[in-house]
């Protein structure tokens, strides 16, 4: 349902995630596990650059993402869970003969959260719910170094774990309707690794640095809406901002390396972000779930700082979805997600050694992905 309502419905275990809270609205013991296939194509036009190269535009790789999710249900007011997730992502990888590639080749973010979980309902009405996430993130990013016969390109890694929280609240307004609302922290890491440079005349064919990078990923807020208009349909709403403020530059910190690496830095400048959705649901009398949705979703890129990594403009959003039930305690979800990002232009431009460097594009993407998800009581 393009995430509609996700605050404030609590179907399976996935609502630690969304909402913690969520968990005092499931019985017993279950279990969700889920996949989703995401294909991503872009196109690549109105090419200017200083220098020769391709444009093929399939730079986002088709990617698998999963999670799981257990509750457990202590007593009357008292649910406890624990997810595994991933929370945020990136992935993009051009062709070696980028055009750009002087502003970015690879780019990959990986974090992996486990969220061990824990609900209280207060009252028949108002429930609360606090998770800790333990995240582990992973990155990579790497370019062309400089305009020089040789092809010197470097290539940046590192890892690092931390903590977080989930904080969540759900309140029952009446019989017909429920309100949620969602807070999760920022985490701050401090990623080590290693910069690895190719083929710089001054330096050799092959060098290795320390790095260091600190980053943050954002805390965000959501407030959402689910409204019973009969025995059959459910209608949803959802606002959410996400802080992307907090990635203001990249600094990668390389010890021991020349003056001209010792310090990297990518400006991003990103800006906070909304997002909204509606949604709906219908029941059929054979017990499916039908489901429906449409959403908007601002990119924290800013145009004046949109770089080869992330040329990500404005999103619409618009989904499908059921849930078939194979007895009283299986059911399977699936869901179809269809995203539009408005063209967005990529004008980059940098100094080196045989003179100034550029990049302009204009991009336009899209993306499909499809989930299955498995749900068990015990």
């Amino acid at each position: 349902m393009t995430q509609a309502g996700r605050a404030s419905t609590a179907a399976d275990p996935t609502t630690l995630f969304s909402n913690p809270a969520g968990l005092t609205q499931l019985s017993g013991t279950q279990m969700s596990g889920n996949a989703t296939f995401i294909y991503a194509p872009a196109d690549i036009e109105n090419v200017k650059a200083s220098h020769a190269g391709t444009n093929n535009g399939d730079m986002i790789p088709p990617t698998w993402v999963g999670s799981g999710f257990i509750s457990h249900q202590m007593n009357d007011n008292i649910t406890v869970g624990v997810g595994n997730y991933a929370p945020f992502g990136l992935s993009t990888n051009y062709e070696s003969s980028f055009q750009g590639r002087f502003f970015g080749d690879k780019s990959k973010v990986k974090v992996i959260a486990i969220q061990p979980t824990a609900a209280y309902k207060i009252n028949d009405n108002v429930s609360v719910g606090l998770g800790l996430s333990i995240s582990k993130i992973e990155g990579l990013l790497s370019a062309a170094v400089a305009d020089l016969p040789s092809k010197p390109w470097l290539e940046v890694k590192g890892d690092d774990i931390s903590y977080g929280y989930n904080l969540g609240i759900l309140w029952q307004l009446d019989e017909q309707t429920k309100v949620g609302f969602d807070y999760r922290s920022k985490t701050d890491y401090s990623l080590e690794g290693t910069s690895e440079v190719t083929n710089l005349p001054f330096t050799g064919a092959y060098q290795s640095y320390d790095a260091s990078l600190d980053i943050a990923t954002p805390a965000s807020f959501e407030l959402s809406l689910s409204h019973k208009l009969n025995d059959q349909v459910n209608v949803h709403t959802s606002i959410s901002l996400t802080q992307w403020s907090v990635l203001e530059n990249l600094i990668i910190k390389n010890s021991n390396a020349p003056s001209s690496l010792s310090t990297i830095t990518e400006e991003l400048h990103w800006e906070d972000s909304w997002a909204y959705s509606v949604g709906a649901d219908w029941t059929a009398n054979n017990g499916m779930i039908y489901r429906a949705g449409l959403g908007i979703d601002k990119t924290p890129v800013t145009d004046e700082h949109r770089s080869v990594r992330v040329p990500s403009g404005d999103r619409t959003v618009a989904s499908l979805g059921l849930t078939y039930p194979i007895n009283d305690k299986m059911a399977i979800d699936a869901a179809y997600m269809f995203l539009k990002e408005k063209t967005a232009h990529v004008d980059r431009v940098k100094g080196s050694p045989t003179g100034p460097i550029t990049y302009s594009a204009d991009y336009k993407g899209a993306g499909h992905l499809i989930g299955l998800q498995l749900n068990m009581k015990f």
